[in-house]
């Protein structure tokens, strides 16, 4: 059927050249193929309309076309060009923890004057991004900024993060319990996967990296990290049949994971935990509901 356009057409019907072919648009004068069927046929060219040969005449004056007013032309422009979206606060999120996690007595000035003091030591530091913060103290003592720009995201102020530190320290008194260097907010979703068999699972926390990590790549092709244990009271999570285990993804695989999945020869449930809104040393804190606990 190579080269005989009708015969591709009836084996194909769902193709582009069955398309052309039954709306009697294919030309062979373009779509000439490398061998042609002797039995083929070209059906007869479509002869155009008078409209549409008038319409060509290189002789025939243009119709003069309506000017767009203003307001047509802005209307137009917004259906072609959108703004960029913004950014969740997560992505545009940094903080330095206190070494030993502390409360600050001076949380509220730091509060109000830290982000004209980091302003200033990025205009120092001849940085052209955005110099605009709001500024918290965690209960802990870390000290948070906000990029109070939609469209810039943390990681465009890493390399000022190390004078950002620095100037933190130097502008209020931490005694013997500085600041450490800022650093990025995780925005990894938490996602706590239930049900899981207790007898299946590995109780050195290495071991869970490997063996969860290698089931979710099998069952769902995406690549998670950091899995612990959400009990870990080992005595106590081995007195059950089912435990659960939390695991970090994208917030862009987050869809592929809920509600559920299915792990060893199970469908286990899935739920997103609740970060508690603050940091320590440690790292996160995280909650889940009571079916889960």
């Amino acid at each position: 059927m190579f080269g005989n356009p009708k015969l591709y057409a009836e084996a194909f019907t769902q193709s582009w050249e069955a398309e052309q072919f039954c709306a009697n648009q294919y030309d062979l004068f373009i779509f000439t193929p490398a061998c042609l069927d002797p039995d083929y046929t070209p059906r007869t060219t479509i002869t155009p309309t008078y409209a549409q040969a008038a319409g060509s005449c290189p002789g025939k004056r243009k119709k003069k076309t309506k000017r767009a007013s203003a307001t047509e032309v802005a209307r137009d422009g917004n259906n072609v060009i959108k703004a960029p979206s913004s950014l969740p606060l997560a992505s545009r999120h940094f903080f330095a923890p206190r070494s030993n996690p502390a409360p600050h007595a001076l949380a509220q000035h730091i509060a109000a004057s830290f982000p004209d003091i980091a302003a200033a030591t990025l205009t120092e530091s001849n940085c052209l991004l955005p110099k605009g913060f709001i500024a918290k103290v965690k209960h802990q003592g870390a000290v948070s900024l906000t990029v109070t720009n939609p469209k810039t995201p943390t990681e465009s102020y890493a390399p000022y993060f190390d004078a950002l530190t620095r100037r933190l320290n130097q502008s209020f008194h931490f005694g013997d319990n500085p600041g450490l260097t800022f650093t990025q907010a995780p925005t990894a979703i938490q996602l706590a996967i239930d049900s899981i068999p207790t007898h299946v699972l590995r109780d050195d926390d290495e071991q869970l990296f490997t063996f969860i990590k290698n089931s979710n790549q099998n069952a769902k092709a995406v690549t998670i990290g950091s899995p612990r244990y959400l009990n870990k009271d080992r005595a106590a999570r081995l007195a059950r049949q089912n435990t659960a285990v939390v695991v970090s993804v994208n917030p862009d695989d987050v869809h592929i994971f809920l509600p559920a999945l299915v792990l060893f020869s199970k469908r286990l449930k899935v739920v997103k935990t609740t970060q508690d809104n603050h940091y320590t040393q440690c790292g996160n804190c995280y909650r889940v509901g009571p079916a889960h606990a």
